[in-house]
């Protein structure tokens, strides 16, 4: 059977909700048993003949030409740790814990672009501690974040108790339509809000002779030096309220969550707007490695893999 990410992320996150509430108010010797068994199994996932994980982790190391696979996987493992044990906190209500460590290197760079801006589109990739950091930057500027639910309606619904807490306007793309997300996201920037979304899913590339695909949101751009099809609504809202698109990622380590910002990207044509921001990124997963955690989703898993051939 092949290895799924989606549905091992989903089986995990099941596993979470199940024990939730009653791992937090647990003895600590109890905590450290779950939260180490929790991380032996990533790394079962890791050493077993064949594994999925391994593979990506030494794709990933032969792309960005820099720390050993295993290296990237500690930071990949240390991360499913860390955020499972403070999502538990923002589930319980805890802020003030989580917003302590939210750290932002860059504020007062960050102020000036919004100040000179009057808002800004943060494009954020698939990180550990993205909710985490929605909720320490939420605590200091009005926000609106775009999320995904799941497909479920029982873990759509088990969610939205960390959502609860966050401290800022949340709108889920799945179920609502495309009119009402335009909307909700236009209002926001032209509010002065600063609107985050993770961006880094990736299709089929569009042809070169027509890279935006009306139908399917998709533009073409290259990642990795492999084509890829990539959202184009960073840009078309960015150019529509004429606010700058801000690459970002998303830094968790033992006592902290830091927001590192990638340069202003100015929007005009769409496609060199997306290859702008999609180049971004790819510089802070060289430089991050182990805190993308959407590498082991099979498309972004495919496209390093194919590289190497």
């Amino acid at each position: 059977m092949a290895f799924s990410f989606t549905k091992l992320k989903d089986r995990v996150s099941a596993g979470a909700y199940r024990f939730s509430g009653w791992l937090s108010t647990a003895p600590k010797p109890v905590q450290w048993v779950f939260y180490g068994l929790l991380r032996g199994l990533i790394w079962a996932l890791y050493i077993y003949p064949g594994s999925h994980m391994r593979k990506t982790a030494a794709a990933l190391a032969d792309a960005i030409g820099q720390q050993p696979p295993r290296k990237i996987y500690k930071g990949f493992a240390d991360g499913i740790v860390w955020v499972a044990q403070r999502m538990e906190l923002l589930s319980q209500g805890r802020t003030d814990i989580i917003d302590d460590m939210f750290k932002m290197p860059e504020q007062a760079r960050f102020d000036a672009i919004l100040k000179e801006h009057g808002g800004a589109l943060l494009a954020m990739p698939h990180c550990h501690g993205s909710l985490l950091m929605v909720r320490g930057l939420s605590a200091r500027y009005p926000t609106l974040m775009l999320i995904r639910e799941p497909k479920k309606d029982a873990r759509a619904e088990a969610q939205r108790r960390y959502f609860a807490h966050m401290g800022c306007e949340v709108l889920d793309v799945r179920r609502n339509n495309e009119a009402t997300v335009a909307r909700a996201v236009l209002k926001a920037l032209r509010q002065g809000k600063i609107v985050i979304g993770t961006v880094d899913r990736i299709k089929v590339a569009p042809p070169e002779s027509d890279p935006v695909s009306k139908t399917s949101d998709s533009v073409r751009a290259t990642a990795f030096g492999q084509p890829v099809g990539i959202v184009g609504w960073p840009a078309r809202f960015a150019a529509k309220c004429k606010v700058p698109i801000l690459p970002v990622m998303v830094e968790q380590s033992a006592d902290a969550i830091t927001l590192h910002i990638g340069e202003v990207i100015i929007a005009d044509d769409i496609v060199t707007t997306t290859q702008k921001w999609i180049t971004a990124l790819e510089g802070f997963f060289g430089r991050f490695p182990g805190q993308w955690i959407f590498v082991y989703d099979k498309h972004w898993s495919r496209l390093l893999r194919e590289r190497m051939k």
